[in-house]
């Protein structure tokens, strides 16, 4: 299968709060990168929804950041988690090199 996404994944783990019309979700990312991440939560949210999401860095302020709901996953097995694929939108350069710094 032919790989999709345009940025490296890194699995690291971060607190995260997702704010949308639906809700507030609090979750942890299972993985990230420059473009995006994906969260892992029971119950994730629509695809196409609009999210703010509040990352939180040990020590540091949280990173505030807006995306979009890309893709979900219901299910949960072994291999996977279910949760939200979220890409990022309307970044500032400042807020995805704060992002970035976090990323190694």
């Amino acid at each position: 299968m032919e790989e999709k996404r345009k940025h490296n994944r890194l699995q690291k783990r971060m607190k995260t709060e997702v704010h949308s019309d639906q809700g507030l979700t609090l979750s942890a990312t299972f993985d990230l990168s420059s473009g995006g991440l994906f969260i892992t939560t029971p119950e994730p949210m629509e695809e196409g929804s609009r999210v703010e999401l509040a990352l939180y860095v040990p020590g540091e302020e949280p990173i505030n950041l807006k995306g979009v709901i890309r893709w979900k996953r219901e299910d949960e097995s072994e291999d996977s988690k279910a949760g939200m694929g979220i890409e990022f939108l309307d970044a500032s350069k400042k807020d995805i090199e704060a992002f970035k710094k976090h990323l190694s």
